[in-house]
């Protein structure tokens, strides 16, 4: 566990946390030229970069199992890290691995532009051909907006980007327009009579039937038909393109073919705003793309962006196979960084989605076993009933920390990129976590890792769903460091109980037969009295050694361990009623807003107590997280950002008195500080910065003794629960302090008071707060 690390090692790695942390949340644009590839997600290359840089030397191995959009493989190449990539799903492989494999040269480029021109221009000038209405001139168009149900082409639905008039067949481009200037047009009988000489046409188009996923809009029984997710003129341009592409050189031929799969999308229905990928196929205000015209623009925009890329192909490996035989072929403890987004949930059914482009590579899915059998998945397909369940996915997520448990080298890394399910948010988050620790890892950092997005803003804000991943930061750790599991049962905790009890509240001194008794009767409890085996002892007796200091035969609790502040009793729902508040107050303690995800994970940080138990009441509690939010918090949709609802609106009173709610943070706390020194301490001064367990201020008694106080600024009604009672309480022991204190502008819960009274921390609520200040500071402040 990271508390085992030697105090050097450990503080290496909170820095390099906190560095990493104010890096990434300083997050930048998208570069727009990786929008090459149809499905390149929302991950940045250059946060994937930050991430390996910080976390990684130069000769550092990374692994990517689940390799998507290439991004993270992308990343490592520019950090000159050697990458070891694998991308199972046929089509992620083929445009991912693309700029690995170049560019045509010059000549082979224009060769095969030429020929393809040649063999396809009289299809395309016959099928997307339209006259203009000024000059009569013939041309092809642009775009042709149209309705499907009821088929509609003279008068199709209102929408903005019709022509001012209404026109619906568009040549807007500078490279389409007329020789007189017409850029479009409306609808007409030359335009219909084209069409129906499409119709006519012969085209041998695959004709497959897909998974049904009514999710992805797969649904039987129209749209399980390959065809007819397609007009019978995309269905001519695809495959007129194809055939011609067939013909060509080996050595241009998967340039050409790759750009050809990357536009596929764009030539099944679709509506007005074109660029969907989305699988429906909307009833009006559709667009019909001249294919041919994106199949051009694509192919110099993939030259010059691949031709762009300057990799090290020397450090990379590319795989493409079942993540769990991809790791299998990994020597043990040979990488340094296990860097990926695997699919969570059941928005991540990429598999099936391809299907809208796998005819095309003839690839069927439904006929490939292996895959369908062992996809990382959720999927609502009426014929894959093995992978409808959470359960079994979740196994394979967890097989994940296995593996990489095996090849990742002690003190390495796994960063996991995740976008929790809108029902499971905190439950989720901790799950990962729980994964981690059974197998050897620790948790180190949770940040939102998404750049700003505002197509997703207002999708995301309505259904109070992540619009940005999460990432996740483990650390790998020694056999002598990790947690001793047996099953889902972590004995380090039972042990922790067990001295905990032989302590009891006083914490008095125990001996071993004291412990023993204990520790039986938690085995009794989790059914694990097998480990009351003699074999068993010694591994028993340096897990205790972990939690205790011993002087001859008395053994006695150092109140150092992530245990320490585990609250069992506590269940879920009044957890998040207690801490909502908490969290909002600290998000906007610097006067700024925070995000939806930074909630949550914020939040999580808080509910995640190490205990199992917990992880599953979130699922139940998990519809309160966003009501309290609403109660506690008010979005402000232009920054897509919240706000604690403000109860003081001012800084000062009627009598000119300073609201000691509406202060700053740190001048709260510097008042603090000096309100100590008033007392008669020699010394106080504010520390406040991260590491410090929620310390603010240290201060030094007349005695020369050192005492800790932590500075709680909160407004009235949120109340301070029990955790930071034990927080500040384990940090005075560690720090062998006198004395701790808890003040707030706000109170304190039940559960607090207890805790205070049981630690023997001084607390110190607003309303005792403000009368002790009126004694050194008169008639100033006023809550």
């Amino acid at each position: 566990m990271y508390w085992l690390l030697d105090y050097a090692e450990q503080e290496n790695l909170r820095q390099r946390m906190v560095h990493l942390q104010s890096t990434i949340m300083n997050r930048q644009a998208r570069d727009q030229s990786e929008q090459i590839f149809p499905f390149i997600g929302r991950k940045s290359r250059a946060i994937a970069r930050t991430l390996i840089e910080n976390l990684t030397d130069e000769n550092a191995v990374i692994v990517d199992p689940f390799g998507g959009s290439g991004t993270f493989a992308y990343a490592a190449l520019d950090a000159g890290r050697h990458m070891i990539f694998n991308e199972w799903e046929p089509y992620a492989y083929e445009m991912s691995t693309a700029p690995f494999r170049g560019v045509p040269s010059p000549d082979e480029y224009a060769d095969a532009l030429c020929f393809i021109a040649q063999r396809v221009e009289p299809t395309m000038n016959t099928i997307y051909k339209t006259r203009c209405p000024n000059c009569g001139a013939e041309l092809v168009f642009d775009g042709l907006f149209f309705d499907r149900e009821p088929l509609e082409y003279y008068h199709p639905t209102q929408h903005e980007r019709l022509g001012e008039n209404g026109e619906n067949v568009i040549f807007r481009d500078r490279r389409y327009r007329c020789q007189c200037g017409c850029k479009e047009k409306h609808y007409d009988d030359f335009d219909e009579a084209v069409r129906l000489r499409v119709e006519s046409m012969p085209c041998n188009f695959p004709n497959v039937a897909l998974i049904e996923n009514s999710r992805l809009n797969f649904t039987a029984p129209q749209y399980t038909a390959y065809q007819n997710l397609f007009s019978k003129r995309q269905q001519i341009a695809l495959m007129t393109l194809k055939n011609a592409i067939a013909e060509l050189p080996e050595g241009t031929r998967t340039f050409f073919e790759d750009t050809l799969i990357s536009i596929a999308h764009c030539g099944k229905y679709t509506d007005y705003r074109s660029k969907s990928q989305d699988n429906h196929c909307p009833e009006n205000r559709l667009k019909e793309t001249n294919l041919y015209h994106r199949f051009l623009e694509k192919l110099k925009e993939r030259k010059e962006y691949i031709a762009a890329q300057n990799f090290d192909l020397n450090q990379l490996e590319v795989n493409s196979m079942d993540y769990r035989r991809f790791l299998r072929t990994i020597p043990p403890n040979t990488v340094n960084l296990l860097l990926t987004d695997p699919p969570y949930g059941d928005n991540a059914q990429y598999f099936e989605h391809a299907q809208r482009v796998h005819p095309l590579m003839n690839y069927s899915l439904s006929a490939d076993n292996d895959r369908l059998h062992n996809e990382v998945v959720i999927s609502n397909a009426p014929s894959r009933t093995d992978k409808h369940g959470k359960e079994q996915f979740l196994v394979d997520i967890e097989r994940l920390f296995i593996e990489a448990n095996r090849i990742v080298d002690d003190h390495g890394f796994i960063v996991l990129y995740f976008r929790p399910q809108q029902r499971d948010w905190v439950s989720d988050l901790n799950k990962l976590k729980d994964f981690g620790r059974r197998h050897g890892f620790e948790p180190l950092l949770t940040i939102s890792a998404g750049i700003a997005d505002p197509s997703m803003r207002a999708l995301a804000s309505a259904a109070w769903t992540f619009k940005n991943d999460v990432c996740f930061i483990f650390l790998k750790l020694q056999e002598c460091e990790r947690r001793w599991y047996e099953g889902e049962v972590d004995i380090d905790e039972l042990v922790f109980l067990a001295a905990t009890s032989a302590a009891t509240d006083q914490g008095n001194p125990f001996v071993i037969t004291r412990f023993n008794q204990e520790f039986q009767s938690q085995l009794r409890r989790t059914g694990l009295m097998r480990l009351a085996h003699p074999m068993y002892e010694d591994k028993i007796r340096r897990t205790l050694d972990r939690f205790t200091t011993r002087n001859g035969a008395q053994y006695r609790l150092t109140r150092l361990s992530p245990y320490t502040l585990m609250n069992r009793e506590m269940n879920a729902e009044i957890r998040l009623r207690e801490f909502a508040p908490v969290v909002i107050e600290e998000l906007t303690a610097n006067g700024e807003g925070f995000t939806f995800e930074e909630y949550v994970i914020h939040l999580a940080s808080y509910m995640e107590n190490g205990s199992r138990e917990i992880i599953n009441q979130l699922h139940t509690a998990n519809r309160l997280i966003p009501e309290l939010l609403n109660v506690y918090a008010v979005e402000d949709p232009e920054r897509g950002k919240f706000f604690a609802r403000t109860t003081v609106n001012t800084k000062r009173d009627v009598n000119g008195r300073e609201h000691l709610c509406a202060m700053d943070p740190a001048d709260f706390e510097r008042l603090i500080a000096d309100y100590f020194l008033r007392r008669g301490f020699v010394r106080a001064e504010v520390i406040g910065h991260s590491g410090d367990r929620g310390v603010d201020v240290l201060a030094t008694n007349t005695q020369g003794e050192l005492e800790l106080i932590q500075c709680k600024r909160y407004r009235s009604g949120n109340n301070i629960g029990s955790t930071p009672i034990q927080r500040v309480d384990s940090y005075m022991r560690s720090r062998h302090a006198s004395r701790a204190w808890v003040i707030t502008t706000s109170d304190f819960t039940p559960d607090g008071r207890d805790e205070a009274r049981i630690t023997n921390v001084i607390i110190m609520n607003g309303q005792d707060l403000l009368q002790s200040l009126e004694l050194y500071y008169p008639g100033r402040f006023c809550l």
